[in-house]
């Protein structure tokens, strides 16, 4: 879940603690529990006035607290994302002054709502709350800008953070910033006082309990023996709870009787809900960090096999047996032939010594796209139906781009759009425009046959590339693929980023 929807959840919650608190003083007021002094209706009546409960004091509270909560859910959790986060700084200053007017016009309403009897009421409202809200906004502005830091420090580079990774520091940071947002909520709408010394005490100490249970003793339940376990909860819980609970108890209960009885129930419940949530998250992160541990492993093994296979296969034996089959060729006058191994060795040395890179020159991706169509055309040569148009820009300037991501559409199209025995048809057009490469491969369809083993395979290869731009070029491509009875359609258009050309140290 995202923070500011965390944010936007606490403040509601908070609100409606604040107007329950309301309602009950409203329960109060219509049960006759209050004074008159309790109000001030004494001052109303001193002036001939009427008092009204609702208009002259549930009201006035309650559109403090909308105000509030409003301004809160603005600045600290839209203003971000429609105008800080994309630098519209004027916009954003204008938007703040905004808030704070309108939630300065809603406080001097509630004044005048709440001291109609006062002759001066106005004049002192307006100076008066548009401190009041100025002061209240630069506090949820300072709140955004410690959060902002916060979570920045949080998503940087794993590098300058080596701390980022550590689950106990992570949580800390959270608690912190979701017990702040809490507290700084409580202290602004103001709910009856047991609520926030709650919040600000009893929180606190059962995260500590919860940190102490996962980290500490539930690893030495499963480490040592066991019997020990419920005693040195016991102890340390208890510990933990002393100068937390005990002094919100003090503060909540009458009596030492009271006082004892609230401490044990706190302390009891938390011990009841939070061993056990400690217990289940420890066996989901032993099993993680197993199943982490074992996929490592296989990991392992598949490269060292892969380097092996790759140590098998001698690329001066295949380059040096190639060379030699080229010069036969052309001693022989086998001109088409001779190209198409001189083609083939280059494939190879494209897949042996770049394919591995995380990106390579647009040029080199280009020059194999080239190999590769010339070494098809070769193959459908001679056959009169098959026609084939090629349209591939000269790319001027040194851009890079992952290796082997243009091919599979080239080779879905000569492996599904060739038939010797129908008329059959390839159109690519690649091209670039403002920095943007453009793709488009139009080829014909031909029913597959039933004893072709490509038949339910076909389509492997785009999900694959598919993948592939999804997570290499997030935002910065697009790919359309469209098919009828007769053509099948593709479209990719991939941004490109200029790089400088690397020195050649050779």
């Amino acid at each position: 879940m995202k923070l500011k929807n965390i944010e936007i959840a606490i403040a509601t919650i908070i609100l409606l603690l604040a107007v329950y608190s309301l309602l009950g003083s409203v329960n109060g007021y219509l049960a006759g529990r209050y004074s008159d002094s309790a109000y001030g209706r004494e001052l109303f009546k001193a002036k001939g006035l009427t008092f009204n409960f609702f208009i002259n004091y549930f009201f006035p509270i309650l559109i403090k607290n909308l105000a509030i909560y409003a301004s809160f859910v603005w600045i600290s959790c839209s203003l971000p994302d429609k105008f800080i986060t994309q630098q519209k700084w004027q916009k954003a200053i204008l938007s703040i002054i905004a808030g704070i007017l309108v939630m300065w016009l809603l406080f001097v309403l509630s004044d005048c709502l709440d001291r109609p009897y006062d002759d001066y009421i106005l004049p002192e409202s307006l100076f008066r709350e548009f401190g009041v809200a100025t002061g209240m906004s630069g506090l949820m502005l300072l709140y955004e800008i410690f959060k902002q830091l916060t979570v920045w420090l949080l998503k940087r580079d794993e590098a300058k953070n080596s701390w980022k990774n550590n689950p106990l520091i992570t949580n800390v940071i959270w608690f912190v910033l979701i017990w702040g947002v809490t507290l700084f909520g409580i202290i602004l709408l103001q709910p009856h006082w047991g609520v926030g010394l709650f919040i600000a005490l009893i929180a606190p100490c059962a995260f500590i309990t919860y940190l102490v249970c996962l980290y500490v003793l539930i690893p030495r339940y499963y480490q040592s023996e066991k019997g020990a376990f419920w005693l040195l909860l016991t102890v340390i819980t208890l510990g933990i709870n002393i100068p937390f609970n005990g002094f919100y108890s003090g503060k909540a209960s009458y009596g030492r009787l009271d006082f004892l009885i609230l401490f044990l129930f706190i302390w009891f419940l938390q011990v009841a809900i939070l061993v056990p949530l400690s217990l289940y998250l420890y066996k989901i992160k032993k099993e993680r960090s197993a199943e982490l541990t074992t996929l490592k492993t296989e990991l392992g093994t598949s490269n060292a096999g892969l380097q092996f296979l790759r140590s098998q296969i001698n690329p001066h034996f295949l380059f040096n047996a190639l060379n030699t089959l080229y010069g036969t060729a052309l001693l022989e006058n086998a001109e088409k032939t001779g190209e198409g191994i001189q083609k083939l060795g280059d494939m190879m040395r494209f897949m042996l010594h770049e394919n591995h890179q995380d990106k390579i020159a647009l040029s080199r991706e280009l020059d194999y796209l080239h190999n590769y169509i010339d070494l098809q055309n070769l193959r459908i040569a001679s056959s009169p139906n098959i026609n084939i148009e090629m349209q591939i820009e000269d790319i001027i300037g040194y851009y890079e781009i992952a290796p082997m991501l243009l091919i599979p559409f080239i080779e879905n199209a000569y492996k599904h759009g060739i038939s010797f025995k129908e008329k059959s048809w390839i159109k690519v057009n690649l091209c670039k425009k403002d920095e943007v490469l453009h793709l488009d491969v139009y080829n014909s369809i031909h029913p597959q046959k039933e004893n072709d083993p490509e038949r339910y395979h076909s389509g492997t290869g785009l999900e694959n590339v598919k993948q592939r731009l999804a997570l290499l070029y997030p935002n910065k491509h697009e790919l359309v693929i469209r098919q009828n009875a007769q053509e099948f359609f593709v479209h990719l258009s991939i941004t490109l980023s200029s790089q400088h050309q690397p020195k050649n140290n050779s």
